[in-house]
């Protein structure tokens, strides 16, 4: 997940990615789904900033949902 120091874009942190609403596939886990959301979460305070992570939500087949980052995802 990448961190940063900018304050979140909407009011609760969404972040547009091309990708959303899609289904995807996270090279990582190798965890498939759609993309529910893109979230801009506070993480803590570096050197006495308060930093974000960008978190993907993404929902399997099963209605489970869980997270990844969002740069690597592909479609699915």
């Amino acid at each position: 997940m990448e961190a940063c120091e900018s304050v979140p874009d909407g009011g609760f942190g969404h972040v547009d990615h091309p990708l959303l609403h899609q289904r995807v596939r996270d090279p990582h886990t190798e965890g498939e789904g759609k993309l529910m959301a893109v979230l801009r979460e506070a993480v803590g305070l570096v050197r006495g900033r308060q930093t974000y992570t960008r978190t993907a939500y993404i929902r399997g087949a099963d209605g489970r949902e869980f997270t990844a980052a969002p740069d690597p995802l592909e479609r699915a």
